[in-house]
């Protein structure tokens, strides 16, 4: 498989001519950014802390944005605070390229116990064409991992954008993948209808191009804190005055 910013993009793409000149042009113009700098932080002093853990792809790496504040789990965590008047301790576990079967794998069991999980998997499986059977068993794996953690957490399924909207992603090859993520979006949702700690987020059917980072492919700080706002709504649909600090167990020393 050949690299692509935050992605890889697999060999069978190369066998339809059109599509494989044009992942070659996406290969060969598209900017690598690094992944934001830092890993968390602590918003707000005091006790009762409400804990936030991002894991996921380069969306929870932050690739796109400088620095992880203003990156997707960054903006909920102020979000979180702003809304409940309660400090907030957050941290990113994120990777570039991951996929749901090197989460599955490569996320550890010591995951530290949070109120909530903002889970960000499936762009990767639809470029690099994982069948949604297969993304359902793994998504449904790393979940019941994530609640073996914390059984009362809420687990935040960060949804998979339309990849056809990508400014990086010129016509056929964006309607492609785009019909891929489709159809992994209706995989993600049968997992969390069965569960109503998971939550999952559907996206809008078109994102604006003007809220991407410089790559095209990545969302920037404008487009992080509108998802952000998303995903807070979707929280408070569920839960409107937000986890209490023991569900996911004793909080940790401030």
């Amino acid at each position: 498989a050949l690299s692509c910013p935050g992605l890889l993009m697999p060999s069978h793409l190369f066998s339809y001519p059109i599509i494989g000149l044009q992942a070659l042009w996406v290969l060969a113009r598209t900017p690598r950014l690094p992944p934001a700098q830092g890993s968390g932080g602590r918003i707000g002093s005091g006790s009762n802390v409400l804990r936030l853990t991002g894991l996921g792809d380069s969306i929870i790496a932050g690739t796109g944005v400088e620095r992880q504040e203003p990156a997707l789990t960054g903006q909920l965590a102020r979000l979180l605070h702003q809304q409940a008047g309660r400090p907030v301790r957050w941290q990113v576990i994120g990777e570039n390229g991951a996929t749901s079967q090197s989460l599955l794998e490569q996320i550890p069991r010591s995951v530290a116990p949070s109120e909530i999980y903002l889970l960000s998997v499936g762009v990767n499986d639809s470029i690099r064409g994982t069948a949604p059977a297969r993304f359902e068993e793994n998504l449904r794996a790393l979940l019941d991992t994530l609640h073996e953690k914390s059984p009362a957490a809420l687990i935040l399924l960060s949804g998979i954008p339309p990849l056809e909207s990508f400014p990086s992603l010129p016509r056929p090859l964006g309607l492609l993948l785009g019909k891929r993520a489709s159809r992994l979006r209706s995989a993600m949702g049968n997992v969390a209808r069965r569960d109503p700690r998971r939550l999952y987020f559907d996206f809008p059917g078109i994102v604006a191009g003007d809220g991407f980072s410089r790559d095209g492919f990545h969302p920037g700080e404008s487009a992080c804190a509108q998802w952000a706002e998303w995903l807070l709504d979707l929280l408070l649909s569920a839960e409107p005055s937000l986890p209490s600090a023991d569900r996911a167990g004793p909080s940790p020393p401030a």
